[in-house]
């Protein structure tokens, strides 16, 4: 086998080993952020059109749209008005969100925005499984040359 195709099959392999590392302390890390959380998929079931309050003058629009969330966490159905409205409406009627919620008081939510700390240990993991194979493929391919 040529002493680059070595060199180079034996870099995927800590390359293959260090994403898959990553990937593992990424999915460790997020587990313990998140520890007494749960998550769940709300319906928007209404939106309720209000006067904002504590506009400010210069605001152009008056009113806005608050989404009620209705969602299931320990068995128990909760429909709650979400606290901060848009016009127009940043959310649909029957419209699914990711909410985040406290599990000892599931009336305390966020919405799940942040796609990119659940994305990252899955992309790292794959990353290292892709270079794992690529060395393995190296390895094999020309290791009887």
């Amino acid at each position: 086998m040529d002493k680059s195709l070595w060199t180079a099959s034996l870099l995927l392999v800590i390359a293959g080993l260090l994403s898959l590392a990553g990937g593992v302390a990424g999915k460790i890390y997020q587990n313990y952020k998140e520890a007494g959380k749960g998550r769940v998929t709300a319906r928007v079931v209404d939106l309720v059109l209000k006067e904002t309050e504590n506009a400010d003058p210069g605001f152009a629009y008056k009113n806005c749209y608050y989404p009620v969330f209705e969602y299931y966490a320990g068995g128990q159905l909760y429909k709650i008005t979400h606290p901060k409205g848009s016009y127009p409406s940043a959310f649909r009627i029957n419209q699914n969100v990711r909410l985040t919620y406290e599990k000892n008081d599931p009336s305390r939510y966020e919405i799940d925005r942040n796609y990119f700390r659940e994305m990252l240990p899955a992309a790292l993991y794959g990353a290292g499984v892709a270079f794992l194979c690529a060395a393995f493929f190296l390895f094999v391919l020309f290791a009887r040359r």
